[in-house]
């Protein structure tokens, strides 16, 4: 179960750090998007940190994955892989936990079903963009 935590605590911000460098490069329409996603991240390491607490009695400082410059297509689509790993580790996790901490991982795994829908449909529309140019 640390593990998983540890896992999801470098996923959710790795991330984080994509979208951050993603949302110097996007339209205004989807930065607002970008925005309440980093709200959303930094509520979900918040979390992880706090599991992490209960489990082990400290916090984890996790080590982002180094987010090499991309092409923002490129970008959009790791972050969109990233969020669905995100959801494949909650599903996991939600077996080991119960009460508050099962129905927060749920929460966490539907935003990371959504954000994965939607990084998909933003590379989508770039790929679109690029092959009408």
């Amino acid at each position: 179960m640390i593990r998983m935590v540890k896992q999801l605590l470098q996923v959710t911000a790795t991330s984080a750090q994509m979208a951050e460098r993603l949302m110097e490069t996007v339209e205004e329409m989807w930065r607002q998007q970008f925005i309440r996603y980093l709200e959303d991240a930094k509520r979900q390491y918040q979390l992880w940190q706090y599991i992490h607490y209960l489990l082990v009695g400290t916090y984890e400082e996790s080590e982002r994955e180094e987010a090499v410059h991309a092409f923002s297509s490129e970008l959009l689509h790791r972050l969109c892989l990233h969020e669905w790993k995100k959801a494949m580790l909650c599903r996991k996790a939600r077996e080991e936990l119960s009460g508050a901490a099962q129905k927060a991982t749920d929460h966490v795994l539907q935003q990371a079903m959504q954000y994965s829908r939607l990084f998909f449909t933003m590379a989508q529309s770039q790929l679109v963009q690029q092959i009408e140019r």
